[in-house]
């Protein structure tokens, strides 16, 4: 019975510490300017929404938990970055680099430096109107 529960703890134990370790998961929301640089609509897309946010992360900055209601594509301009997508390894991504996060998956980024700010773009396409960042509670 002790080597089953051993085994077992062993198992679990990726998926504990994993699920703990999301990538700026805890905390508040911090250090961010985003400023849009573009936003416009297409005939070709009735209701949607293009929009395209120039985002910079103070060093140290982050946004914990949370999820987009569509897809969004993250492009690194400056400094370095991490993102965690829930049940995934954290990604670091450097300048040049790009990430695409799919509806509703729900993923935390942070700066990775504490002395150099961060800076990407990010583009999504979302219902007009609609908020692109849902933080989760």
């Amino acid at each position: 019975m002790n080597k089953l529960l051993t085994l077992f703890a062993v198992l679990m134990a990726p998926t504990v510490v994993g699920s703990q370790s999301l990538a700026g998961a805890n905390g508040v929301r911090s250090g961010i300017t985003a400023a849009a640089r573009h936003v416009f609509d297409d005939a070709t897309m009735p209701g949607k929404e293009f929009r395209v946010l120039h985002t910079t992360y103070a060093p140290g900055g982050q946004n914990p938990k949370h999820y987009h209601p569509s897809h969004v594509v993250f492009y690194v301009l400056e400094g370095s970055g991490v993102w965690q997508e829930e049940g995934k390894d954290p990604v670091t991504l450097k300048p040049g680099e790009s990430l695409h996060v799919r509806p509703g998956m729900v993923h935390a980024h942070r700066n990775a430096s504490t002395t150099e700010q961060l800076v990407f773009l990010e583009f999504v396409i979302v219902d007009k109107g609609q908020r692109s960042t849902v933080p989760m509670r």
